[in-house]
């Protein structure tokens, strides 16, 4: 992102700002500061807007929001303001947004799709005439079953959409089957081998290699696109659904695994005096969030070392695709009680569970959120994982660890005042016991 300033201080044009990478101009430490909390605004309000997207499309009010959309945006504007403590106020204005939109969608998402209750589904087995979804627009997804219903066509989902298997109306139609692949940047692979269609929905999008061979079976939708692919225009499906019925039948997805999802805040509340006896009880110890949006490479390994090599008597709490890296493992129950050890609230957006499953223990204990026995491990990646981490501080929430590298945009003024305030860490990716041995509760 560029920002065209006049730096107050120096006198001197910034493009990109003073911390512009590969561009040093300017040499004022503090206006180098402000340009990169406005970076951080911006991105901020990519993952607010996408959320905000999602919404309105089920007819939500998002007027609230859309008002500190627009204010903060005006205050990134050229020469506004130069003051390091307005701009961590707006920041927080965002993340408080950020938190009452994600309560805003998750309202729209249970009012008109039910509260999502736990179901195992399958992962990587499919059979039949097929199309796979890719994203996170739930009401596209429900539109898409409803004109596939009864034409032989199965619908699988990938990445985000996992969630969408523990909606009542959603998990109705017969014809969603199943899960295939992982996160998101498994895409150029995974549609490669899928012999049927695919829907990508939202972002999150991998563009093509010059040796892909299905984009004539990629379709996108809404602002998504790519050059190679076909356009979903008005929620018409009728040629995705006579190419689908054109092609081979999917027969090289024979997996026996499964995965589990559908842990909605909503639903797990109902079980709050089970939890609570558990924890008061002894038998439930920690609880550890670990969640985000995942990325490619080694460094996401970590959070499967944290997740499996956790105690018997922690719960693991998760949403995002980050989630990928370790939901294959059977987790298992808290001895004793039923109560699963792993639970996955649903979407990146869904992340606002784990703050209200956070609050009525609090409540019920009369223990301060911060002094509750729960550790937060987040990764991140894109500007929706920015967004939740602004929510989260937004909230007072202290001593989350973020991984598994910091962002360009947080140098390292801007960490320390994190940090400082909200005792921040970054995670130690070469040695995950390290972390290990801080976060659990001795």
């Amino acid at each position: 992102m560029s920002l065209n300033m006049l730096c107050n201080q120096c006198s001197m044009s910034m493009i990109g700002g003073c911390g512009s990478k590969g561009q040093e101009v300017g040499t004022c430490g503090k206006d180098k500061n402000l340009s990169l909390l406005q970076d951080i605004m911006v991105y901020g309000l990519k993952g607010l807007s996408a959320y905000r997207t999602h919404a309105n499309e089920f007819g939500a009010n998002t007027k609230e929001v859309d008002d500190v959309i627009a204010q903060t945006l005006y205050f990134t504007l050229t020469n506004v303001n130069f003051n390091f403590d307005d701009h961590i106020a707006q920041l927080m204005k965002v993340g408080n947004a950020g938190v009452k939109m994600m309560d805003i969608l998750s309202e729209a998402h249970t009012s008109h799709l039910g509260i999502p209750t736990p179901v195992t589904v399958s992962q990587n087995k499919a059979e039949g005439k097929a199309i796979l979804v890719s994203g996170h627009n739930l009401d596209m997804f429900l539109k898409l079953l409803q004109d596939t219903e009864g034409k032989g066509i199965n619908i699988y989902t990938h990445s985000e959409m996992l969630p969408a298997h523990g909606y009542p109306e959603l998990r109705k139609f017969s014809h969603l089957k199943g899960n295939i692949g992982k996160a998101w940047f498994d895409q150029n692979e995974l549609f490669e081998k899928w012999p049927g269609t695919i829907i990508v929905n939202t972002n999150c999008i991998v563009p093509p290699t010059a040796k892909s061979t299905y984009t004539d079976r990629l379709y996108t939708y809404d602002i998504v696109g790519i050059k190679e692919g076909k356009k979903i225009e008005n929620d018409n499906f009728e040629e995705i659904i006579a190419q689908t019925l054109s092609l081979p039948d999917v027969d090289n997805f024979n997996s026996e695994e499964t995965l589990q999802t559908g842990h909605h805040y909503k639903t797990l509340l109902t079980l709050a005096p089970a939890v609570l006896e558990a924890v008061q009880a002894g038998k439930i110890k920690q609880f550890f969030v670990i969640a985000g949006c995942d990325a490619p490479g080694s460094g996401g390994e970590y959070y499967r070392d944290i997740a499996k090599n956790l105690p018997k008597d922690c719960v693991i709490v998760t949403s995002s695709c980050g989630k990928f890296r370790f939901n294959d493992i059977d987790f298992g129950e808290i001895e004793g009680t039923g109560i699963p050890r792993y639970l996955d609230l649903g979407q990146c957006n869904d992340s606002n569970g784990a703050v209200h499953i956070a609050s009525a223990i609090s409540q019920a204990l009369n223990i301060p959120v911060n002094d509750l026995p729960i550790a937060i491990v987040l990764s991140w990646m894109e500007q929706k994982a920015v967004l939740i981490l602004l929510a989260l501080f937004s909230l007072g929430i202290k001593d989350i660890y973020l991984g598994p590298k910091p962002p360009q945009f947080v140098n390292d003024d801007i960490f320390a005042f994190l940090q400082e305030n909200f005792n921040l860490h970054l995670t130690d990716t070469k040695n995950y016991q390290n972390d290990l041995d801080a976060l659990l509760i001795k």
